[in-house]
């Protein structure tokens, strides 16, 4: 998880807030939550889309993501068969389906877009947990059989064929448990880098692709499954953050007097969420001492604090917010306390960039058994950028954590030898 820290002498100052205003503004879902919303701190709503009528979202901003997600928010629930491969697809048996004969009930991480549900039950590189990554080629081969439900309550059997790199295309193939209306589709994400997600809507066989491009907004407003406690899981309607945005919660703090300061921003997709409010027999009640300090994507600060909510005969979210931070500062700060890994996966060579303000401190890598394979000592404070042979390193291919110590903390990133 990444964080982003603010101390007393990084002064977004007193007078950069006073001099811009609370904002109040709201957006409507429609009753049932029928919409999801996208929002830009600095631009307001940018835009809505049917959030009932998909059932699988596929990632398509960045080519080496395999992540599937379900519309769980609105019934879409999946398991893994685990009493066989592939081979079973024309024979697979449903008839004992439950947790008790074997059968894993699958979920989407919740605090991050990564790792969907059909991801769940990886092992590890080369395992994608639906398929196989296949290091010459560098496609994934979907080795695993599933079960879902769709948004209309329709059970289908669904096999992940594969992700094929040089189209980046998607293939499904779908059935109704007894083997009728078998179908085989593809989601292609070429040249779609601009969006998050590309949506599919299994019975109506149809792709969706209606979300603003992925730079325009910070925020998402809808419903989704949430984790309400350890292994308990549930559809809730609230605020989940856009990726490159960072997030910091204040409770038992009325909101005049949160200060971002003390905080730590983390990249926490849930952090602002869904219970700032509860629900008090005849309607909501929002919780007065909660507030949210939000990094948006350009390294604003924004405060954010709910004033209101209507449930699902409107879904109304209403709230204040007030901009308390300049790019310029959130961008140096957070540029200069930073490690980055490129390109990832790695081929030949791993490139690091270690950040300005860091200082001495030691800078290592470690395989996931926790052994140092590399290690090298950094003095100053001058930006570092390695060139690293993976070939001299002595690295296979597999998943590895490059971090750096110093007196400030520790930076971490993962990265992949292909």
């Amino acid at each position: 998880m990444k964080q982003l820290y603010f101390a007393g002498a990084l002064m977004f100052s007193a007078g950069l807030m006073a001099q811009n205003p609370v904002i109040e503004d709201s957006v409507i879902l429609g009753p049932s939550y029928v919409n999801k919303a996208f929002y830009s701190l600095a631009n307001g709503e940018e835009g809505q889309m049917v959030n009932t009528d998909w059932d699988l979202q596929f990632a398509s901003h960045d080519v080496q993501n395999s992540t599937i997600r379900l519309n769980a928010g609105f019934g879409v629930a999946a398991w893994q068969y685990t009493a066989g491969d592939t081979s079973d697809w024309a024979s697979i048996d449903t008839s004992g389906l439950a947790a008790a004969n074997g059968w894993a009930r699958l979920h989407d991480e919740t605090t991050a877009y990564e790792s969907g549900a059909f991801e769940q039950n990886a092992t590890g590189f080369p395992n994608y947990g639906w398929g196989t990554y296949n290091q010459v080629n560098h496609n994934v081969i979907g080795d695993q059989l599933f079960v879902m439900t769709t948004t209309n309550g329709t059970w289908k059997k669904v096999w992940i064929v594969g992700l094929y790199a040089t189209t980046q295309e998607f293939v499904i193939k779908v059935a109704d448990l007894d083997g009728q209306n078998e179908t085989q589709f593809t989601v292609s994400r070429s040249g779609q880098a601009s969006k998050n997600w590309l949506y599919y809507d299994v019975d109506a066989g149809q792709l969706i692709n209606n979300e603003p491009d992925k730079s325009d907004y910070d925020l998402v407003f809808e419903k989704y499954e949430g984790l309400l406690a350890p292994g308990v899981y549930y559809p809730v309607t609230g605020v989940r953050l856009n990726r490159n945005v960072m997030a910091a919660r204040v409770a038992g703090l009325p909101p005049v007097e949160a200060d971002y300061t003390t905080v730590t921003m983390v990249d926490d997709i849930s952090t602002v969420g869904h219970d700032w409010k509860n629900f008090a027999g005849m309607g909501f009640e929002v919780d007065d001492s909660m507030s949210f300090f939000i990094q948006d994507q350009v390294g604003d600060i924004w405060h954010l604090w709910f004033t209101g909510f209507v449930g699902s005969s409107e879904g109304k979210f209403i709230f204040n917010k007030q901009k308390v931070g300049s790019m310029s500062v959130a961008n140096e700060e957070a540029q200069n306390n930073s490690l980055e890994v490129y390109p990832n996966p790695v081929g030949e060579t791993l490139h690091l960039r270690l950040g300005s303000n860091q200082g001495g401190g030691s800078l290592r890598i470690v395989n996931l058994q926790g052994r140092v394979v590399y290690a090298q000592q950094m003095t100053g404070n001058q930006s570092v950028e390695l060139s690293l042979d993976v070939a001299s390193l002595g690295l296979s291919a597999g998943l590895y954590i490059v971090q750096f110590e110093s007196a400030s903390g520790m930076l971490s990133q993962k990265f992949v030898v292909r």
